[in-house]
């Protein structure tokens, strides 16, 4: 080959390398300002956060819980729930306590034919499935302890614990009327407390938020009120533990 040739080729082949390294020096930038801006524009979305789990909370109680007197929103239980974020479940019934339950042929005063004693709740407290459940009540089973009663407040905390293993259990001093006095049931409330502790659960004892204000009773005499329902749900807020 013709050295003159030769060297064409040679000159033409630089050519080629040089263009190529000229074009790969200005696609570079190019391609790094894309990969900043991408990660700019990642940055800059705002990062999802995962949505905390509401806690259901299933309520065993009397007629105070049930809310007796006023709209289902009004019950402390639905109160207290609203304030905390929580689902609930109301299981209580009027007339009932740990030993007193009611059947009364067909007056229906706790909105049902029959209503068990806090025992008997306890299977619809299971099959709700709550995260927690919270017993309140007590002052339809009298103010004089008896073996009945002693017997029916263990079995209620340790039936709740059988059926609900890794449930919050908690337990409130029986909700006083406006008539009673912070020292009222006396005998109720050691043995309450002790029962429920000894599932691994906590007791609360709420005191007498209605006691010397009959403003907060209805036109019963005997229930709580609207303002009633929500001093009761204050004052629980106020003294239950924060829960998870």
């Amino acid at each position: 080959m013709r050295p003159k040739r030769i060297t064409l080729i040679w000159l033409a082949a630089l050519a080629v390398v040089t263009l190529a390294l000229v074009a790969m020096a200005l696609v570079k930038p190019s391609l790094d300002a894309v990969g900043a801006n991408t990660a700019s524009v990642a940055r800059q979305m705002p990062t999802a956060t995962p949505t905390p789990k509401q806690l259901k909370v299933a309520f065993i109680g009397d007629s105070y819980t049930a809310g007796a007197g006023v709209l289902p929103q009004d019950a402390w239980p639905s109160v207290l729930a609203g304030s905390r974020g929580w689902t609930i479940v109301n299981l209580a019934r009027g007339g009932t306590g740990y030993v007193a339950a009611w059947a009364s042929g067909g007056q229906k005063a706790c909105g049902q034919d029959v209503c068990p004693n806090y025992v008997g709740m306890v299977p619809a407290a299971v099959a709700a499935a709550p995260d927690v459940v919270i017993v309140a009540g007590g002052r339809n089973d009298g103010q004089k302890m008896s073996s009945e009663l002693q017997q029916n407040v263990l079995a209620t905390f340790s039936a709740l614990r059988k059926g609900l293993p890794n449930a919050k259990i908690i337990a409130l001093s029986p909700i006083l009327a406006a008539d009673d006095s912070a020292s009222s049931f006396p005998d109720l409330k050691p043995v309450v407390s002790a029962a429920v502790q000894a599932v691994g659960g906590t007791y609360v004892d709420l005191g007498a938020p209605l006691g010397g204000h009959p403003e907060l009773i209805g036109p019963d005499g005997v229930h709580p009120n609207t303002a009633g329902q929500k001093a009761l749900a204050d004052a629980t807020d106020k003294l239950l533990p924060k829960l998870p």
